[in-house]
């Protein structure tokens, strides 16, 4: 079997003030880089034999203490990007939600008839992120593989591989650095076996 572990990248600034973030490369603020070193310290993983990010710094900056303990290479891919969010990002939320309350509304109740302007469709993005997490995984068969991505980008990953409908995906609490881990059989079939993990977070402050 191959196993990938697919991990949130650490806070940043705009997760801290409620702003979209989308594809606006925003690095991690000081709290992300301590969360991105408590993972490199502490993910439980004996072995790591590729590490994947995002291209975009604020995943970059939480891979790479992990690469560096397994003494490998981020390997950046855009396709593990999250969501293009058109004219809503660097925008807040409760900006958005007090100009077009309904639109916001219907982005968190059914995110794929939601019409935010210049952004990227919610059926495209699924396959897009489905569509590369798994050629990551036949790439590396019987190997074990970190990913660092983005929220949404993993939650609509679980939609597919869960077979739930795009608008569940707000459902599914992802927090900055959690760990996912999904097994990957011979044949393709998937099973999550790890959802938003934060152990490694909790772990800095045991005495």
């Amino acid at each position: 079997m191959t196993e990938i572990i697919i991990i949130r990248h650490g806070e940043t600034e705009w997760n801290q003030t409620g702003r979209f973030q989308g594809q606006s490369d925003v690095p991690l603020s000081a709290q992300g880089r301590a969360q991105a070193a408590a993972l490199g310290r502490n993910l439980v993983a004996e072995h790591v034999d590729a590490v994947y990010a995002s291209d975009l710094s604020r995943a970059m900056e939480t891979a790479a203490p992990l690469a560096d303990r397994y003494g490998l290479d981020v390997i950046p891919d855009p396709l593990l990007r999250e969501l293009h969010f058109g004219r809503w990002e660097g925008r807040f939320f409760n900006e958005i939600n007090e100009e077009t309350p309904d639109m916001m509304k219907m982005f968190y109740r059914n995110p794929e008839e939601v019409n935010i302007p210049e952004s990227e469709p919610f059926a495209d993005f699924q396959r897009r992120v489905s569509r590369r997490v798994r050629e990551i995984a036949a790439a590396h068969r019987h190997e074990r593989v970190v990913l660092v991505s983005h929220g949404a980008a993993i939650r609509i990953l679980f939609a597919d591989i869960l077979s739930m409908p795009v608008r569940a995906i707000w459902h599914v609490s992802q927090l900055n650095t959690a760990v996912n881990r999904i097994r990957f059989e011979d044949d393709g079939f998937a099973i999550v076996t790890l959802m938003n993990d934060t152990s490694h977070l909790r772990a800095e402050a045991q005495p």
